[in-house]
């Protein structure tokens, strides 16, 4: 009995030994990094600084241009004092002209009828349109203005005749210059843009910055 109990001692010995042993041997922590591979570094919002200053800006768009000349040069103007810019063409369906008329009557007589009765009234353009579907109409002005065409077509109607007008549209190209500014600094591009041409009217929309 005495040697089981010695036996017993002795085997519990052993075994804490080489548990302790084993630990020490298996039981680490993982290296922070592997030998010949650089590791990653995070950046915190202060390093941030380090790569650059960040200035927050936002995005417009200007025009529409009917001339690619005006659009370069407002363009030029934006680029020299340091701003990003692109110019985009655009095919659009502009408003050329305004055009009032009386509708079509029922042969080409009861139209000259009209025509030397308003003759009478110091209206002194108009033409009937000889074919198409729109024939034995009176065509009775063309105006760039579109109040002029609405106060020509009012007039007409006040002699008692079903004067209309109508937009004549035709296909153009129009041009859109798209910059960045920064953010609470407005950049006077209209009044540059009048400084170009005094006649061009754009306007000025914010847009998503695709610089």
């Amino acid at each position: 009995m005495r040697i089981l109990i010695i036996t017993l001692i002795t085997l519990n010995i052993l075994y804490f030994v080489g548990v302790y042993l084993f630990s020490l041997v298996f039981d680490q922590r993982p290296p922070i990094n592997e030998p010949n591979i650089p590791t990653i570094t995070l950046l915190s919002s202060g390093n941030a600084n380090d790569l650059g200053k960040v200035v927050d800006t936002q995005c417009f768009t200007v025009g529409p241009f009917s001339v690619e000349k005006t659009a370069r040069l407002v363009a030029d103007r934006l680029s020299d004092a340091g701003f990003a810019v692109n110019i985009r063409r655009q095919q659009t369906d502009q408003i050329q002209q305004y055009l009032v008329f009386l509708p079509q009557l029922k042969s080409r007589e009861a139209a000259e009828k009209v025509v030397a009765d308003i003759k009478t009234h110091n209206i002194k353009d108009y033409s009937i349109i000889a074919s198409g579907p729109y024939k034995n109409a009176i065509a009775l002005g063309v105006f760039s203005n579109l109040d002029k065409a609405r106060r020509h077509a009012e007039y007409v109607r006040y002699l008692g005749y079903d004067a209309r007008y109508t937009e004549q549209r035709q296909r153009a190209v129009v041009y859109w210059i798209g910059y960045d500014e920064p953010f609470g600094e407005p950049v006077p591009i209209l009044k540059w843009a009048k400084e170009v041409d005094p006649k061009v009217s754009v306007q000025k929309i914010p847009e998503a910055c695709e610089f």
